[in-house]
Order: structure tokens, then C-alpha cells, then sequence
């Protein structure tokens, strides 16, 4: 078995926790990666909320295989993305610089594990479903100054010319503002009306007043306007699985080589 630790936010998080869901979704993306290759042994410690810079601090275990995904609420809390140069010197305080300390932080854990890091996806107006005072606008305007899009663009970058294995889940998972949710229910006067993107920006949602603005019905590949649905973690969860059974191949044979010097 390949010891695999997941390291992630809400996305990673939500796995273990499907009640927090509302039981929207049924599996998560790591189960599902575990279900297509059942030689892997999960260990999921990722942390809800969570932003790279939260994950400085925390005692990393040893494993075979790490997968990580965070940015998303970075981008949202506005830490800066910084430069190649702030993730090269390791510099505290912005998203690359922090990505490159628990880069360091996994290698101490096994100098030789497996490393695949992916970079954040698109969200839309987020509402949590337990608590509609958690909100947040989508990422199809900047947060702090910021496209969510660059910070997934700098973090792929400065992985591959590390020379990590990565996942460009912001290019390929199909999580543009169209596709992830059908629509926004929201308030007109006494009525409501359901708007799909773009037509609901900048309508105002009310929490404690209006309803919910994201029915079953509105579920697409997320189920909130952030975390991924049904349909979502498996998009996410292919990705990764395509990756990791790459790896999987190529030590193989590279172990069969070695093997063969010795026949």
C-alpha cells in the first residue's frame, strides 16, 4: 500500500465531513481518487478554511504520496501572491512564499515522497449552507486586487519549475462562472427570480432574510457557489487519479529496470 496524506482545505476537508455538506454530496474527490486506485492508503488531515500560511506551523507526517490544494481562501483573505523570488527565499507573508515553507515542511517529512500539487478553481458568490452569514463574492472580479486566476497561474508556475508534479485543476476541471451553478435565486421586491451568471452580479443576498440562494436544483459542479458537487469532485478527483496513475507507471518502471540489473 502507498501511504498518501492529503493536504487541503475545505475542498480536502469536506471528504471526512459529508454531514457539513448537508449531504449534498455523496463522495468526496479523495474517495473517489481512492476508489480508482485501491492501492493507495488515504490520510486525509486537511483543514477547513484553511490557507497556506496555516499550514507553516503544522507537524506534516511522514508518507509515500502527498497531494495539495489550497489558494482559494488565500486569494479570498488577500495575502499578496508575491513573486518566484518571495517561493525561491521562502518568504513569509504572501501565498508563494508559504507554498515554498511547507514545500520544505513535506520534504523533512520524506526527502523522496511524491509530491502533486494542484492550484485553485473558479467559485461564484459563496453562501454556506449551515450558516448564510458565511458568505463571499465569486472570483469574477478581484479580491484585494487580485485575480484568482493569477494566483493559480503562480502557484502552477513556480511548482513545474521546481520541477513538482502539478495539476492545472483551474485550466482543465471546467469550473467557469457558467458551469457552477445554474443559477442564484434572488430577491426582487416580494418575489424571487432565479438568475444564472452573469445576470445575479451585484444583486444583494440577505442573510437571515432572503432564501437560500442555491436549491438543489441550482447544483452544477458546485453545490454552494464554492465547494464541488457530486458531479465536481469527480471532474477534480479524475485529474488528480490521471496524475497520480502517471507516477505510478513511471516508478514501476523504473523499478523493473533497476530489477533487471541484477537478472
Amino acid at each position: 500500500m502507498t501511504h498518501w496524506v492529503a493536504i487541503g482545505d475545505s475542498f480536502t476537508y469536506l471528504n471526512d465531513h459529508l454531514d457539513e455538506t448537508g449531504y449534498r454530496v455523496s463522495r468526496g474527490y479523495l474517495s473517489r481518487i481512492a476508489d480508482r486506485i485501491p492501492s493507495l492508503q488515504l490520510d486525509n488531515i486537511g483543514i477547513n478554511g484553511s490557507t497556506f500560511a496555516d499550514w507553516v506551523h503544522q507537524e506534516i507526517p511522514a508518507a509515500d504520496l502527498y497531494t495539495v490544494l489550497l489558494g482559494t481562501n488565500d486569494w479570498h483573505q488577500g495575502y499578496p501572491i508575491g513573486s518566484d523570488q518571495d517561493f525561491q527565499e521562502r518568504k513569509a507573508g504572501t501565498i508563494l512564499g508559504h507554498l515554498g515553507i511547507l514545500l520544505d515542511h513535506i520534504r523533512q517529512a520524506n526527502p523522496s515522497a511524491m509530491i502533486v500539487v494542484g492550484n485553485p478553481v473558479e467559485r461564484a458568490d459563496f453562501v454556506y449552507l449551515l450558516d448564510p452569514e458565511n458568505n463571499a463574492q465569486g472570483s469574477y472580479a478581484p479580491e484585494h486586487g487580485q485575480k484568482l486566476s493569477d494566483a493559480a497561474a503562480a502557484i502552477l508556475k513556480c511548482c513545474e519549475e521546481e520541477g513538482l508534479n502539478t495539476v492545472d485543476l483551474h485550466t482543465f476541471s471546467g469550473f467557469t462562472q457558467d458551469k457552477l451553478v445554474k443559477f442564484k435565486r434572488v430577491r426582487q421586491g416580494e418575489t424571487y427570480v432565479d438568475l444564472p451568471y452573469p445576470d445575479y452580479i451585484g444583486k444583494p443576498f440577505c442573510p437571515g432574510k432572503d432564501e437560500y440562494p442555491y436549491p438543489v436544483e441550482a447544483i452544477a459542479l458546485t453545490y454552494d457557489g464554492l465547494h464541488p458537487s457530486d458531479r465536481g469532485c469527480q471532474i477534480l478527483a479524475d485529474i488528480f487519479a490521471d496524475k497520480m496513475e502517471d507516477l505510478g507507471e513511471v516508478i514501476n518502471r523504473i523499478d523493473a529496470e533497476f530489477n533487471n540489473l541484477f537478472v
